[in-house]
């Protein structure tokens, strides 16, 4: 048994490298051009609040840091996206191993495995790179897994690992919130789940508030160092007014109530499925592991088989599904034992209060948020993984349901007009660029080799541009961003005017709109841009390029 485990654990982790390397060569989500764009942005000197109204301009530090590294070493560039993949997919798998060795400690060796490999193999937005989602979920990580050690792991009495341990929290958490400022959330969590475990010793309850707001402070003093109290504020509301993807009130409250109804009905579906299955068999125990196999292989065929029947997001549910269902099941079942309760007040609490933050902070489906419960998910599914060798069957669907969670991450494919395909749509590799060595769609990677050579040959010229589109796009030139955001989902309307009517000296000399075969880009042709592109911009030229529509002032 011991050798066929050990075989098993050497498929799962080889699987996940050959995932982990899928990752970072294959596909593009727009999403990803954005948070490089902040990145540079800040490389090229351009100031937090300040310079950008970016909504998550303060997760741009560790992309900054790794094109900073890249490009100490290579000049043109070239490549730069895939370091950058690779430095956050390193990330990602120290942090899962992190989270393996803090489970570990409560939990049999195999348990521990499967927690961390199902961790491993999820990200919020199945991309690697460490922008503002990957962040807070990995840093959230690391703080659970700093409270772990302090309140859950009694051969921890050392006063000096405590405090350092403290600490250590106090630093995860405060890069946390930075990363994401609506994380506060999760903080109100972390000191609530403190202060009411350190009952007649608020040693490390301090300890961490002190670090979090020493931090905020220092935060606060540099930003305040070139900008007031008041110009800070406008630019907080300025960024939160021109931006599309958050807020939405009562709209969003009934959407979510909407979302949650659906996803009620895929659950008790896919439960009632298990149950059934597994009566069949007369192994009522394993409906949990059936249910489980069942919603992965429901989402594999779904991608590989490219089904636009409902939309997409909805598989991205699975996660919250079977951690519903394996919950529900484990209490009903009387499955937990104290220390495993106290493990789930713990870690799923702590993942959802992340759940929370992007419920609140985002327009984001319930469906979609639930990318974010991987903790919750991982460490529920580990407990489930029965101890009793005899159930072969449960162990076997249970190692089915990881390879198909491992698999689905190989087999998506992420696109920049976010249609559903998978790997076999990629065809082609970048030739050069910042996104050298990507494997795209051959349209995509065609379109990247030709901007690259034709933008960078005129945008270069200028001191402030404007690009729309992809952001991606900002690293072919050196000139630098002449416009409050960038992200892609934009419309283009006049609080770029705002921001030029408040930074003149950031107004741009170029402004380069996409155009696909004398077409105009269909977002921007209605937009308030086109209009003061044609009326007020004052262009002296207008150059055509393969993709583009460039206005020379």
């Amino acid at each position: 048994m011991k050798k066929k485990t050990s075989l098993l654990k050497i498929i799962l982790i080889g699987l996940t490298l050959v995932s982990a390397f899928k990752m970072i060569f294959f596909g593009w989500v727009i999403d990803e051009g954005y948070a490089f764009a902040i990145g540079n942005r800040l490389l090229q000197g351009d100031l937090l609040f300040k310079d950008m109204w970016e909504l998550h301009q303060t997760s741009g530090y560790a992309i900054e840091f790794f094109l900073w590294i890249y490009r100490l070493f290579v000049r043109s560039g070239e490549g730069e996206i895939v370091f950058v993949r690779a430095c956050g997919m390193a990330i990602h798998l120290i942090v899962s191993y992190v989270l393996y060795r803090a489970l570990g400690r409560h939990m049999t060796d195999d348990k521990a495995f499967i927690a961390a490999l199902l961790y491993a193999n999820l990200s919020p937005k199945s991309i690697c790179i460490p922008e503002f989602s990957n962040l807070i979920n990995q840093t959230s990580v690391l703080t659970l897994a700093c409270l772990d050690r302090l309140y859950l792991d009694k051969c921890e009495e050392d006063n000096k690992k405590r405090i350092g341990l403290s600490l250590l929290a106090g630093i995860f958490l405060s890069i946390c919130v930075m990363s994401y400022p609506p994380s506060l959330i999760f903080a109100v969590f972390v000191f609530v789940y403190v202060f009411a475990k350190s009952k007649g010793c608020r040693r490390e309850f301090a300890t961490i508030l002190s670090v979090c707001i020493a931090s905020g402070a220092l935060y606060m003093v540099r930003i305040l160092s070139y900008m007031s109290v008041g110009s800070l504020i406008h630019s907080i509301k300025m960024m939160l007014s021109s931006d599309t993807t958050h807020g939405g009130g009562l709209s969003k409250l009934f959407g979510y109530a909407a979302d949650t109804g659906i996803l009620l009905i895929f659950i008790v579906g896919f439960a009632v499925l298990g149950l059934l299955i597994s009566k069949v068999f007369k192994k009522k125990e394993s409906a949990v592991f059936v249910s489980f196999t069942l919603v992965f292989l429901w989402r594999t065929l779904h991608i590989l088989l490219k089904n636009d029947v409902y939309p997409v997001e909805y598989t991205f549910g699975c996660i919250l599904i079977i951690s519903v269902i394996a919950l529900i099941y484990g209490i009903r079942n009387k499955s937990y034992k104290d220390e495993e309760k106290k493990l789930l007040q713990l870690y799923a609490a702590g993942s959802g209060a992340v759940f929370l933050t992007v419920l609140v902070a985002c327009n984001q489906s319930v469906f979609s948020s639930a990318k974010y419960l991987t903790v919750f998910f991982a460490v529920i599914m580990a407990l489930a993984l029965p101890e009793d060798t005899g159930r072969k069957a449960d162990r076997f669907l249970f190692a089915a349901g990881a390879v198909l969670v491992i698999l689905i991450n190989i087999f998506q494919y992420g696109n920049p007009r976010n249609r559903l395909l998978n790997i076999f749509d990629a065809e082609a590799r970048v030739p050069s660029g910042p996104q050298k060595w990507l494997i795209l769609e051959r349209i995509y990677a065609n379109k990247a080799r030709i901007d690259n050579e034709e933008l960078s040959q005129i945008l270069d010229g200028a001191d402030y541009v404007m690009i729309t589109g992809d952001a991606v796009t900002y690293l072919y030139t050196d000139a630098r961003i002449g416009h409050g955001t960038t992200i892609m989902t934009e419309e283009y309307g006049e609080s770029y005017a705002e921001y030029w009517r408040e930074r003149p000296d950031r107004a741009p000399d170029m402004i380069a709109v996409e155009c696909y075969e004398g077409s105009l880009d269909a977002v921007v042709a209605s937009s308030w841009l086109i209009d003061y592109l044609e009326n007020e911009y004052g262009a002296s030229e207008v150059v055509d390029t393969t993709y583009y529509k460039i206005y020379i002032k």
